[in-house]
């Protein structure tokens, strides 16, 4: 099923039904609906882009930054998942990674049609995971694509293989130092739209079994892109993550990243990693090119 909808819904409103989904107890494998949204003619806030590079650390430009079209479509998200037919609790979800394309650079200027649809679901060994798939578009034509990849935890017997280590950089990489102050979540709520309690305060936070809040992966992922994006010649054209551990805020850690040789969509690019200061846990790894 397929809506289209006249104007972007407010995320704010939308976070209140999404406590309410707390009460959804699926049993055995969740099936998950086909569900799309459609938003024509949606125009870029400028005051919201000028804050998102703040608190990310985009330079000023004349294009969005690879990250701001998913932020754009973030009620769109939650409007999906509040849906009475998703069979899925919200609080608990664990976004685990996301595949983005840009296939020319995006003008602050222009007026984009985004779509939105829930796409594949699988059984792994932590549970079900499930993809969320966006697409924007310019006359028709496709400018920007993003599959999120989010798990739904279900206890029991872990069954299956563990999943792949990712493979680690090179000892000979550069590294630059990453600081999340206490307040990185609560400022990144306001523009990435959400609202996540687990990120905006310590007893919030450990209501869900954090020792203190966190930082929104998106924030990490789009402060290390916006590092990252003046060692790329051009616009980037793609982004991959998988997120790992959680960022504990206030937090410390190192961007470790390496140049890539190669051909294709695994070609050159610039790999990266974020690690802890003093652990050698990994935050998150990814690839920009």
């Amino acid at each position: 099923m397929n809506t289209t909808l006249a104007r972007m819904p407010a995320a704010e409103g939308l976070y209140l039904k999404a406590a309410t989904t707390a009460l959804r107890r699926p049993k055995g494998k969740p099936k998950l609906p086909q569900l799309g949204l459609t938003v024509k003619n949606v125009r870029v806030s400028a005051q919201q882009l000028a804050e998102y590079r703040k608190v990310c650390g985009f330079a000023d430009s004349h294009t969005l930054p690879i990250t701001f079209p998913h932020v754009m479509a973030a009620a769109l998200h939650l409007q999906l998942m509040v849906h009475p037919s998703f069979p899925l609790p919200m609080l608990g979800l664990v976004h685990v990674g996301n595949r983005i394309r840009q296939h020319r650079g995006l003008g602050s200027g222009e007026t984009y049609d985004f779509d939105v649809r829930l796409g594949e679901s699988r059984e792994v060994r932590a549970g079900l995971e499930f993809d969320i798939n966006t697409s924007v578009t310019v006359d028709g034509v496709e400018v920007w694509s993003e599959v999120m990849t989010t798990l739904f935890r279900i206890p029991g017997p872990k069954k299956g293989a563990r999943p792949p280590a990712s493979p680690r950089l090179p000892t000979l990489s550069e590294y630059i130092a990453i600081n999340a102050p206490a307040d990185t979540g609560r400022r990144y709520a306001k523009v990435g739209k959400d609202f996540n309690p687990i990120h905006l305060a310590p007893l919030p936070a450990k209501l869900f079994g954090f020792k203190r809040h966190i930082a929104h992966g998106m924030w990490t992922l789009a402060h290390c892109a916006a590092l990252l994006e003046d060692r790329v010649e051009g616009e980037p054209t793609a982004l991959d993550v998988q997120f790992r551990q959680p960022l504990f805020l206030p937090g410390r850690a190192s961007l470790k990243f390496a140049h890539r040789a190669g051909a294709g969509d695994k070609g050159h690019g610039i790999e990266f990693e974020l690690i802890a200061n003093r652990s050698d846990k990994v935050h998150l790894s990814g690839v920009l090119r």
